[in-house]
């Protein structure tokens, strides 16, 4: 792993639908070096996929939280999963992760209406394990 394979994963982490012979005129490497370099980064697990980035404004989705949950159970496992399956109509959960600190679960959620928000509410708070929640609006970000 040098300084080139990191240009060329910083780049298609920005734009995953870079074509090689973009990368190469960036990189200033021919497409083959580019080809074969990123077929390693690919073979090594470095690079795992590419994914779409949505614009869920466009969707309707202009209501944007963080949710922070305190919770109390040693079978994050099976949290997790019930957090999965919740299914809240006009509610996109984005990221789901445990920390460390004060809260033991970030969650960003993206709805349509701020009515969402209860509703994303009323349901974690019927799953035994979690004690207490916090929900913040995101009114705007640095990097999305």
């Amino acid at each position: 792993m040098d300084f080139l394979d990191m240009q060329i994963i910083k780049n298609i982490e920005k734009e995953g639908r870079i074509s090689h012979e973009e990368l190469s005129k960036r990189l200033n490497l021919s497409r083959p070096a580019i080809h074969n370099r990123v077929a390693k980064l690919e073979d090594q697990g470095i690079i795992t996929g590419y994914k779409a980035m949505i614009d869920w404004s466009k969707l309707g989705f202009t209501t944007y939280a963080i949710i922070s949950l305190r919770v109390r159970t040693a079978d994050y496992d099976k949290l997790l999963e019930q957090l999965k399956n919740l299914v809240i109509p006009d509610l996109v959960i984005e990221e789901c992760h445990i920390v460390t600190g004060t809260w033991c679960i970030l969650m960003k959620v993206r709805c349509s209406a701020p009515l969402g928000l209860k509703a994303i509410q009323d349901e974690l708070h019927k799953i035994e394990y979690i004690r207490e929640s916090s929900t913040s609006l995101i009114l705007s970000s640095l990097y999305d």
